[in-house]
């Protein structure tokens, strides 16, 4: 500081010179008198000093520090210290609501430099956050006054907040063709995506970007339009279930471990999909390829043993015989299953086998994971409660379709049918 400063000069004349003391300040007993800019350090012209006397109208000056530390700086009357530019809080609109009302109740004028002392900002910035926040009220005379509100001021504070940052991509054409492939064709946001990068967009938006779009709803899309919609969890069964499981056939313990990861063509996994209790017996037999999801679907008239005989006999029999080059076949203890001889022995030679036969474990349905995932997607097309004899073999074969050209995120953006083509997944020799 200034008195910092005077402690090193040193004066001509008086009890001090030459004698290697420091010289007394003024006002001092004994002193100098006068101002500071008389003063200079020895050797150096006559500055311009800051003015430093008992009568100086002038501040004693301070460095930043020392106001931070509750110097001469420091602002009575509970005043807050200036700040640097940053935006109002919550808690900084309800002090301003607080101080308005303690102040000047009622629609008083309001003097904007003292409260932006008050608040330590500056007068414009507290007038502007008044007007965003103004309010009419009424009091018990019934007469009607504006005053400021902290609600009303953060809501327009955060309206104006949304506006922030790049402008937002996903346009409206965008979000049309969303709402076509997700809400029309009945595919998941994942699907939705691949399928307009096919179409050639210039930019399209995430997989994440697209659900948070729907959470916020900016694109007419709610949970339900979703393919599976809300999840709702089933309540466990309590008690003890029967087990059923035939003792003949071959366990899945026993079936080629080649199966597991998945990389070799030929693993099938089979079960039936029922429709709705007092309906009609018609069901779908359900086989899925474990490599590549390739998905084949039958419709039965009822479901028993004969039905599902007789559907894989016609597979046998196409010109593209599915069994050629099937390896596995995994499915449950289902009664419609449990004639393990007929379904292996091959109906063109009867002396050779047509497919080797593996049950999972009772209650184990995540060991056909691929199966029952491809389930779900059919409950897409047919949902729970449907009678399946209303649905014509035609569409069931577009169903099929349908979920073979479906885009999955398993096998990296591609569909079954892809897959199949692929050069990855040879059929067997």
């Amino acid at each position: 500081g200034v008195h910092n400063a005077l402690a090193g000069l040193v004066v001509e004349g008086g009890r001090s010179s030459g004698t290697g003391e420091g010289a007394l300040g003024p006002g001092e007993p004994e002193g100098l008198f006068g101002r500071a800019s008389e003063l200079r350090p020895a050797g150096r012209p006559a500055e311009k000093q800051t003015l430093h006397a008992p009568i100086s109208p002038y501040l004693d000056g301070c460095t930043n520090k020392e106001g931070a530390k509750g110097g001469d700086m420091e602002q009575p009357d509970g005043i807050k210290r200036r700040k640097k530019a940053t935006h109002l809080t919550y808690r900084d609109r309800t002090d301003i609501e607080t101080i308005i009302r303690t102040h000047w109740p009622y629609g008083r004028r309001i003097i904007w430099a003292q409260l932006g002392r008050y608040m330590g900002r500056s007068w414009r910035i507290v007038r502007t956050e008044y007007r965003r926040g103004r309010v009419t009220n009424r009091s018990s005379d019934l007469v009607e006054y504006d005053t400021y509100s902290a609600e009303k001021g953060q809501a327009g504070a955060d309206a104006l907040a949304a506006n922030k940052g790049p402008r937002m991509r996903l346009t409206n054409i965008l979000a049309d063709r969303l709402r076509y492939w997700i809400v029309d064709e009945k595919v998941s946001p994942y699907v939705a995506i691949m399928r307009m990068r096919k179409e050639g967009y210039s930019w399209v938006p995430c997989v994440r970007t697209v659900y948070y779009a729907i959470e916020r709803g900016d694109l007419e899309i709610i949970r339900a339009n979703l393919p599976y919609g809300t999840i709702n969890m089933k309540p466990r069964r309590r008690g003890r279930r029967m087990a059923y499981r035939t003792l003949r056939g071959k366990s899945i313990a026993e079936r080629p471990p080649a199966a597991e990861p998945r990389i070799e063509y030929g693993h099938w996994e089979m079960d039936t999909v029922v429709g709705r209790t007092g309906g009609s017996s018609a069901c779908l037999l359900v086989m899925t390829e474990r490599t590549t999801r390739e998905e084949i679907i039958r419709r039965l008239p009822d479901r028993s043993q004969r039905s599902v005989i007789r559907a894989l006999r016609g597979l046998e029999r196409r010109p593209d015989n599915l069994f050629e080059s099937m390896r596995s076949l995994t499915c449950d203890n289902g009664s419609e299953f449990w004639d393990f001889e007929a379904i292996e022995r091959s109906s063109l030679q009867p002396k050779n086998m047509r497919c080797t036969l593996y049950y999972t474990h009772p209650f184990s349905a995540f060991e056909r994971g691929s199966n029952e995932n491809n389930n779900r997607i059919i409950r897409r097309f047919i949902p729970k409660g449907s009678d399946i004899a209303d649905f014509s073999l035609k569409t069931i074969s577009l169903i099929e379709q349908r979920i073979n050209a479906m885009e999955r995120h398993s096998l990296g953006g591609i569909s079954a049918s892809q897959a199949k083509r692929s050069k990855r997944y040879e059929p067997a020799a």
